[in-house]
C-alpha cells in the first residue's frame, strides 16, 4: 500500500525538508515471537505504518513466514528517509492463517514505535516487541537493517541445484528449498531470498531468479554472502563468478 500522490510517508505535501531525501530500503527480522497456534507455530507477517496527520495508516507488509517464532523475512519494505522531518514508525507482527487482507481476524504478536531517523541511524536496531498497551513481551524483539538505495538496476542472474542430499524426512523425501543471506555489521546474517520448495527430491534444481546488486553487497562488493551453510564470494563483476566452498 503506497502512499497518496504527492504525500511523503510520515510527513506530508512536497516541499521544504522534503528536497532532503534518501531512499532506504528496510529489512525485518523477529525473535522469540509469542506462539498463537495449536499444534504448529505461527505463521508471522510484519506490517509498516508510517504516522499521517495523527493516525497510522498501513504503508507495506513482509510476506507471511510459515511456521516459525524467529522469521527472517525475505521481502523488503522501501521508503523516502527525509532527513530534516520526524517520520513516525510503528510496525506490528500479526499471525496471519488466511488469505484476507483483513488484520481483525489474525492473531497480533506484537508491535514497536520510532522514528524512520532512529532505524537508518541506529542500524541494524534491536528493540524490544510491545502489546498495544505498551508492555513489553519477554524476550520478543525485532530486528530493523536499514541500507541507502543507489541508482542503477544492476542484477545478479542466479540458479542453483544440489545433488544427494541427505535425507531428513522419515516418509518419502526431503522437501528441500534454498536461502541467500548476507553479513550484517554486527556479524549476524540477514536472509534476503528464499527460494521455492522443491518436493521429495534429493537432488533438487531451482527456477532462476533475479536479484539487485545492492541487495546481495550494498555499497560493499567484497561483502559476504551465505547460501544455506556455504559461504560464496563473487570475484568479477559485473560477469558474476560464485564459488562454493
Amino acid at each position: 500500500m503506497a502512499a497518496p500522490p504527492g504525500v511523503y510517508p510520515g510527513y506530508g505535501p512536497a516541499g521544504g525538508a522534503a528536497s532532503l531525501v534518501q531512499k532506504v530500503e528496510l529489512r525485518l527480522a523477529c525473535k522469540n515471537l509469542p506462539n498463537k497456534d495449536i499444534g504448529s507455530k505461527s505463521d508471522p507477517c510484519a506490517v509498516f505504518y508510517f504516522k499521517v496527520g495523527d493516525k497510522f495508516k498501513e504503508y507495506a507488509r513482509t510476506e507471511n513466514a510459515k511456521n516459525t517464532l524467529d522469521p527472517q523475512f525475505t521481502r523488503t519494505v522501501t521508503a523516502d528517509y527525509h532527513f530534516e522531518a520526524v517520520q513516525r514508525v510503528r510496525i506490528r507482527v500479526y499471525d496471519v492463517d488466511n488469505s484476507t487482507e483483513e488484520l481483525g481476524d489474525d492473531d497480533f504478536l506484537g508491535q514497536m514505535e520510532c522514528t524512520l531517523g532512529q532505524i537508518v541511524s541506529n542500524s541494524p536496531l534491536t528493540k524490544e516487541l510491545t502489546t498495544k498497551k505498551g508492555e513489553k513481551i519477554p524476550h520478543c524483539s525485532i530486528n530493523i537493517t536499514a541500507e541507502e538505495m543507489r541508482e542503477g538496476c544492476e542484477i545478479a542472474i542466479m540458479k542453483f541445484k544440489a545433488k544427494k542430499l541427505d535425507n531428513k524426512d522419515f516418509l518419502g523425501k526431503s522437501d528441500p528449498f534454498l536461502e541467500i543471506s548476507r553479513s550484517q555489521p554486527d556479524g549476524t546474517w540477514q536472509v534476503i531470498h528464499r527460494t521455492e520448495v522443491v518436493k521429495d527430491d534429493l537432488s533438487p534444481e531451482w527456477r532462476s531468479f533475479t536479484l539487485p546488486i545492492h541487495s546481495l553487497f550494498g555499497s560493499q562488493r567484497d561483502r559476504p554472502a551465505k547460501v544455506l551453510h556455504t559461504i560464496f564470494t563473487v570475484k568479477t563483476y559485473p560477469n558474476i563468478t560464485i564459488i562454493l566452498s
